[in-house]
């Protein structure tokens, strides 16, 4: 079954699951103390500590070192963020894309090629 978001109250297996089918795909995140979500491609996730369970995106094709949010400040997980990204999978150009969404095509298409 395909999960397309996870909120605070859900379980961790949910919270897995989530994070394991949306790497490297555009996903938003809202935050306790910030009423915009965040938007990015999902890097990786860590849920082995309790203290450092929480996800890593990466906000911008620019800057490599994805950005951190522990699982505490996390209210909820949804997936996509763009009509581009659909486009982009279906073979029209990059032109207009988010930076993060270069960023995880690249990224699939490095994994594809393993």
């Amino acid at each position: 079954m395909k999960i397309t978001y996870w909120y605070k109250n859900g379980s961790l297996d949910t919270f897995r699951q989530f994070c394991i089918q949306n790497q490297d795909k555009p996903i938003s995140v809202k935050l306790t103390n910030r009423s915009e979500p965040v938007k990015g491609a999902l890097y990786s996730y860590c849920l082995n500590s309790s203290n450092a369970a929480g996800l890593f995106l990466l906000l911008t094709d620019r800057v490599i070192h994805p950005a951190y949010y522990g699982l505490g400040s996390i209210e909820s997980l949804h997936i996509g963020f763009s009509e581009a990204w659909s486009l982009w999978e279906d073979g029209a150009s990059p032109k207009g894309r988010f930076p993060t969404e270069i960023i995880a095509s690249r990224r699939l298409i490095l994994r594809s090629a393993k």
